[in-house]
């Protein structure tokens, strides 16, 4: 019997799992936390960055410009406020997390602490008025089986502290 090793954020990276994602941070700021976006959702965020917006929208910046705020402080390490900018969808073991800006939700998991992996991006009143986020939860943690990286590359609490050590 040959037992396959569990794979590493390197391995999802460059089997094309995963990419990740950067943003323009200020010449004094350090990069403090990773984020990554599945290729799926890499391809909504192009779309969000070619102009696409909601139906109605709930905040003053565009969609675009919330996002960017939000990736910009969660890479710079800047306190995000827990459940105004990012929650647990369920507490339960594994959590899947949802980053929040008025207008965006993506949804995805911390594959270590301060690491995010980007799995769906929506409108914020879509999801809520159809209320996608139980089918979004399980797509997610089917993903995560699939990549054979449930038990390996997910960390386990739902309490910001566990998510976040900045």
């Amino acid at each position: 019997m040959i037992v396959q090793p569990m794979p590493t954020i390197t391995d999802l990276v460059n089997n094309g799992a995963i990419v990740k994602i950067d943003v323009e941070l200020a010449p004094h700021d350090q990069p403090l936390r990773l984020l990554y976006g599945t290729p799926q959702f890499i391809a909504w965020l192009q779309e969000i960055l070619d102009g696409a917006g909601p139906a109605r929208l709930l905040g003053q910046p565009s969609p675009a410009e919330q996002i960017d705020d939000l990736f910009h402080s969660f890479l710079s390490g800047e306190h995000l406020v827990f459940t105004r900018q990012f929650r647990a969808v369920r507490a339960e073991e594994n959590a899947v997390w949802e980053l929040k800006t008025p207008d965006v939700r993506i949804f995805g998991w911390f594959m270590a602490k301060d690491c995010f992996v980007a799995v769906f991006g929506n409108w914020t009143d879509i999801i809520k008025d159809h209320d996608l986020y139980r089918g979004y939860r399980i797509a997610i943690r089917r993903l995560r089986r699939e990549l054979d990286i449930d038990a390996t590359l997910c960390v386990r609490g739902v309490a910001p502290d566990d998510v976040l050590s900045v």
